[in-house]
């Protein structure tokens, strides 16, 4: 095994790109029973603080007293076994009104004529009763209907509503306000925490369904604590409300956010509104801002068997925890510093290797030429 150090370089790639390329070695390289260990990483730091992993916000709002949007106007309903979609015409009802139009929906969609009607409360939006009853399916069950198998994307359900959110109605709705919902893509780059805070009140603002305050457009304001290192999102009208999903609550909770799927690339670390929903006319984050996009890397690769590393979301192709020590801009110079992480190799010929730069969750980050260098150190050494 004459051969005892590789030195690969993304610009010597033969395929590929500095994210994940292929290298093939001028000639093929025969390697006993050995340990190989990815001796030195250089990277240059080309990232900022917001990437494509991490751009996204979900935020919701109230709409005004019962209103139906034309993305979200559709009862599933049930005669007998029969699966069937109702149509409610978007506009903003009140509620003798929005009970005409279910009656008139069902009826429309059905076999049976139905009618409905609303009963007022000091303390609620009220409630309407259909006749006869019939059921209809809540959102947190609806994954296949009348056959087809139904993606929250194209959902267009009505349960914020008809209150049919997270359970079936029997004939009986306890109506609840519109929400309208929305993802908020921030600018790919390198932010302070004060930066940062003036781009999410940016883009918060922009397209927002409340009203202002002064009755005009929506004012959301967006503030950095120093102190606390944390963010906090306010609306200057005390009567709207807003929230905010984290994307841990969306991957658990699909349901309750209408209209997009998986990746979410959510902001949740990187804003710090982290863990369950955030409600209400202003929010304060858990956690600290983080403005570093990656404090680690992970070279994935497909040298050895993949069985002897297990990633934070279950990888087995991870070969190297890269830490990230410099600043945006800067150089990463990350050394091997442990006898116990290598990668164990049988006899083999080495005609080529793929390198695969992925952060924590999986997801191949974008990346500027790299490079490395592995040591092959014969088992018989140990």
């Amino acid at each position: 095994m004459p051969v005892h150090k590789l030195y690969c370089d993304s610009r010597a790639a033969v395929e590929g790109t500095p994210s994940d390329w292929l290298w093939q070695p001028p000639r093929a390289i025969f390697v006993g029973k050995c340990r190989a260990f990815i001796d030195a990483v250089h990277m240059g730091v080309t990232w900022g603080s917001v990437v494509e992993s991490n751009k996204n916000m979900y935020v919701a709002e109230e709409l005004p007293f019962l209103t139906v949007l034309a993305t979200q106007n559709r009862i599933y309903f049930r005669e007998g076994v029969t699966e069937l979609i109702a149509v409610i015409p978007p506009a903003i009802y009140d509620g003798n009104a929005l009970a005409t139009a279910v009656a008139q929906a069902l009826s429309t969609a059905g076999s049976t004529v139905y009618t409905a009607a609303y009963t007022a409360s000091a303390t609620t939006l009220g409630s309407i009763a259909i006749t006869p009853p019939v059921t209809i399916a809540s959102r947190a069950t609806l994954s296949e209907w009348a056959g087809q198998k139904l993606t929250r994307t194209l959902l267009y359900d009505a349960s914020d509503v008809l209150g049919t959110k997270y359970t079936d109605s029997q004939g009986t709705l306890a109506l609840g306000r519109g929400i309208g919902y929305r993802k908020i893509s921030l600018t790919t780059g390198s932010y302070n925490a004060d930066e940062l805070a003036t781009e999410v009140a940016l883009k918060l603002n922009a397209g927002s369904t409340l009203t202002g305050g002064d009755g005009g457009t929506a004012m959301y304001s967006v503030s950095f604590d120093l102190k606390t290192g944390r963010l906090t999102i306010s609306h200057d009208n005390p009567d709207s409300k807003f929230y905010i999903y984290p994307e841990s609550h969306l991957t658990t909770f699909p349901h309750e956010f209408q209209g997009y799927s998986t990746p979410y690339n959510g902001s949740d670390l990187l804003l710090g509104f982290t863990g369950a929903v955030y409600q209400g006319n202003t929010a304060t984050a858990m956690a600290h801002v983080n403005v570093l996009a990656y404090h680690t890397l992970f070279i994935n690769s497909t040298m050895g068997l993949h069985n002897d590393s297990v990633g934070p979301m279950g990888q087995s192709t991870i070969a190297r925890k890269v830490v990230i020590d410099a600043p945006p801009g800067g150089m990463v110079h990350d050394f091997h510093s442990t006898p116990y992480d290598y990668i164990a190799l049988e006899p083999q010929s080495i005609t080529s290797i793929r390198f695969r730069v992925s952060d924590w969750k999986g997801e191949t980050v974008d990346m500027s030429h790299w490079s490395c260098s592995i040591v092959l150190v014969p088992e018989d050494q140990f």
